[in-house]
């Protein structure tokens, strides 16, 4: 196997044809494949929760754990998807998902996908947007969590059934309330299936439609972005390239199996590899004890890598070591959200471990971009090269979404992708508008809304987002989730919602609005409280100006509040630095080359040290990803008495 030390490797390995790979079919041949070469090997380790676990661990009462191997993982998919089949379940009908990290979410995301399509939904937002999804996917049948401590997701389904009268069958994972109506149980109803092998004819093609991923926007119909079984199975097998997990490995899953993350680049990825997937938590990293126990883990079952985001790896940094032993660790990985500089050191200076970023969305079936594990020198802050067989430019495009030429080298651009991991398209036809350009050559690229530049070597760097997506904590959030519920308030005329730099979240939400009269900022955050679904969409704050900044048509220019978002945030910390500064000055800009950007003067004061000053100053705004520039200055001014 080749070693990935760069964008010459993976033209080396692109001189073998993608058809002469002998890639899997479908993700069920795929997963097949594996458990007859390995049927003993553990496929699935499941720990309820952390603390359980440790207690188990440490001599106390049995830990909350499951252990599946490659053999009884297959039986289960044959059972699950002869159970949808069952059920009335065809090739192009739709099973919707609402289960947490269990591995009954493993066996109904596959067997769903050998029966028909599934589609896999967060359990944490509203009950109507989760019927609103469920009923624009049109799903013949809902597989829900049941009863359990800490989770109130079965209490949403009698709200789900009335947005979605689509559903023919409830099957409930473990205990279903008398409130729930009629439903099937989850374990009984596939114990009744044939284990050994599927009960039906289904000839899976790589064309075939195995997947609807929500991707936000529950306005008119919710976007949900189509994966063909060529889609995932190349997209697993092209990541492990660079990755190369095998048997014996084990790859912790924290992150939602809801999210094609944890679904496609840790899970199937795993599956296919033959390594063991270590699904840690009910609720993955939220569930107690898994983070304040990460290392433990690591060291009890020789960890070879994870997936997460930046609010994981800030929370990790926090954890005592308790001298274990981190060896098997080389694929600690992060993405979904810019990583600050600061966290990369502070996890590689506390582990001796370097992070591996990359760059995918969902539309592009989780990943397009990777660092190279072998590259000669790391770099840090960059999301790497293209995966092999997967085209990657930067590119002008003009305001009419038309594609103008491609960049020349560091030129920032719009990402732009090709390749056997792109998505046909949502199911909403509306939605695709704009979603794909030509290119000179007639090619067809699908338009990512992100911006980045490519260096020399070919690696990406990105600058920004031309899309207006907000990211807090690897949560994607759609602005238009916040301001349709604010301009509907009687007292609001307009409203825009951006990201603001948050050190541990990545950004989070705020919100502008202009008013019609008199209202308060606390008061418009109760109402966003009360009206919008999406948690983790509620605004950390509004701010309520006399107007909105417009373009010379009108438009809100979101870009001069992300600014002054931008100067807000490192003023806020300066001012937090007190009397070791006695003035500073705070100017911002809209790079071309490296995004927005700050740009710090610092007058420190009388007889304090400005290098001690400048490690202050830079200790607070290195938790930030943005770029910035500082100036310390001495005090010259001498003091005179009244």
């Amino acid at each position: 196997m080749i070693d990935i030390t760069g964008i010459r490797d993976i033209e080396q390995i692109e001189a073998t044809p993608l058809a002469e790979r002998n890639l899997p079919k479908s993700t069920y041949a795929a997963i097949a494949r594996t458990a007859q070469a390995s049927p003993e090997s553990f496929a699935i380790r499941y720990i309820e929760n952390g603390e359980a676990w440790r207690a188990a661990r440490d001599g106390g009462e049995t830990a909350l754990s499951r252990d599946i191997t490659y053999a009884q993982l297959l039986s289960s998919i044959h059972r699950t998807a002869n159970l949808f089949r069952s059920l009335g379940v065809g090739d192009c009908d739709v099973v919707s998902l609402l289960l947490p990290n269990i591995p009954e979410a493993y066996f109904a995301l596959w067997g769903g996908e050998t029966a028909g399509i599934v589609n896999p939904i967060n359990y944490l937002l509203d009950a109507a947007e989760i019927g609103e999804i469920v009923q624009s996917a049109g799903s013949k049948v809902l597989v829900i969590m049941g009863d359990h401590p800490g989770s109130d997701i079965i209490a949403k389904l009698p709200v789900i059934r009335s947005h979605a009268p689509c559903v023919q069958h409830v099957v409930v994972v473990g205990q279903a309330p008398q409130t729930a109506g009629p439903c099937l149980n989850f374990a009984e109803a596939i114990s009744l299936q044939n284990g050994e092998a599927l009960d039906f004819d289904r000839k899976l093609e790589p064309g075939d439609i195995a997947s609807l991923f929500h991707t936000g926007g529950t306005t008119g119909l919710p976007k949900l972005a189509q994966h063909t079984h060529g889609n995932e199975v190349y997209t697993a097998w092209a990541m492990n390239l660079a990755l190369k997990y095998g048997t014996g490995d084990y790859n912790l899953v924290g992150l939602p199996i809801f999210h094609c993350n944890a679904a496609i680049g840790s899970g199937l990825l795993s599956f296919m590899a033959g390594t063991t997937v270590l699904l840690a938590g009910f609720h993955g990293f939220r569930s107690p004890g898994i983070l304040s126990n990460m290392f433990q883990l690591i060291d009890h079952y020789g960890v070879t890598g994870f997936n997460a985001v930046p609010t994981i790896y800030a929370t990790l940094v926090q954890m005592p070591l308790d001298e274990c032993d981190l060896s098997s660790l080389r694929l600690p990985g992060c993405g979904a959200a810019p990583m600050p500089l600061e966290l990369f050191n502070s996890f590689e200076k506390k582990t001796g471990i370097r992070i591996g970023e990359g760059y995918g969305l969902t539309e592009a079936t989780v990943c397009s971009t990777l660092c190279p594990l072998e590259a000669d020198f790391p770099r840090i802050g960059s999301i790497g090269v293209r995966l092999p067989y997967t085209q990657v430019k930067a590119a002008v495009i003009d305001g009419d979404g038309h594609y103008v030429r491609d960049c020349t080298v560091d030129e920032t651009g719009n990402i732009l992708i090709s390749g056997p991991a792109v998505t046909p398209g949502y199911t909403d036809e509306t939605k695709n508008t704009g979603l794909f350009v030509t290119d000179r050559d007639g090619a067809k690229w699908l338009n990512t809304g992100d911006l980045a530049r490519q260096d020399a070597d070919g690696y990406f760097w990105l600058t920004g987002r031309s899309k207006e997506l907000i990211i807090r904590g690897g949560h994607n959030i759609d602005p238009k989730t916040i301001e349709e519920v604010l301009t509907a308030h009687p007292a609001v005329n307009m409203a825009a919602a951006v990201g603001r730099p948050d050190s541990y979240a990545g950004e989070v939400p705020v919100a502008y609005v202009d008013t019609v009269r008199e209202t308060s900022e606390a008061e418009l955050l109760e109402y966003c409280k009360a009206h919008i679904g999406e948690r983790a969409a509620v605004p950390k704050a509004i701010i309520i100006l006399g107007k909105l900044p417009v373009t010379g048509v009108g438009k809100i220019h979101k870009p001069t509040l992300n600014l002054m978002e931008l100067k807000g945030v490192v003023e806020r910390e300066l001012d937090k630095l007190g009397a070791d500064i006695v003035d500073y000055a705070v100017a911002v800009e809209a790079n071309p080359k490296i995004g927005n950007t700050a740009s710090v003067s610092v007058r420190c004061a009388k007889g304090v040290d400005p290098s001690t000053t400048e490690e202050t100053v830079r200790s607070c705004l290195n938790s930030y990803s943005f770029p910035y520039s500082l100036e310390v200055r001495l005090n010259t001014v001498r003091n005179v008495d009244a």
